[in-house]
């Protein structure tokens, strides 16, 4: 095949996807031996959305991986227009208050959410979205680079994830902001 046809090719696959895929991951299905030949392709395919000020990008998230997305400043006006999350409004609260106070102790969470936030964690593990680790009489729990590239972070740096969700935990859930406050004054 061509130029024109590899980009093709790779521009369907990473549209097809709708996850982040590494150049190995790529290469493998696509039949395209040289890895840095691919990563030239997407380089070049990106450069093409950017240049055409397309609400479309594909830019390198959690270290190797690249993905097509909707830019950032596009997402918040066509979110009513996906597919609807695998996670219920309990399970999207949990993670996004696990998110912006990582890395918190399980107890806290369920002092926040409620006993139900057990299940909820339970199920963030098992998707592979969150960590637990012990720590004393509880676990400690964070992001993991799966979520990560689910969510569009570069990689899964929890000062940058909590500076993001610090402005949708105070937008959306201003309940528990309300809680975490109060259980911050109670600390003093």
């Amino acid at each position: 095949m061509g130029l024109i046809e590899d980009k093709a090719l790779v521009e369907a696959a990473l549209f097809v996807a709708g996850r982040p895929l590494s150049l190995k991951e790529l290469s493998k299905a696509l039949g395209i031996k040289s890895l840095d030949y691919l990563e030239k392709l997407i380089e070049l395919i990106a450069s093409e959305y950017a240049e055409r000020k397309s609400a479309i990008e594909i830019v390198k998230v959690a270290g190797d991986k690249w993905v097509m997305q909707v830019k950032q400043e596009y997402s918040q006006r066509v979110i009513p227009l996906m597919p609807k999350p695998e996670l219920s409004t309990g399970e999207l609260k949990t993670l996004a208050l696990i998110a912006y106070l990582q890395p918190v102790e399980q107890s806290k969470i369920v002092k926040l959410r409620g006993s139900q936030a057990y299940e909820h964690i339970r199920k963030l593990l098992e998707m592979g979205l969150i960590y637990a680790e012990p720590y004393e009489r509880t676990r400690l729990l964070g992001t993991t680079e799966k979520f990560a590239e689910l969510y569009g972070f570069p990689e899964n740096d929890p000062m940058l994830i909590k500076e993001t969700f610090k402005k949708v935990i105070h937008a959306e859930y201003s309940d528990l902001m309300k809680k975490i406050e109060e259980s911050e004054k109670k600390k003093e």
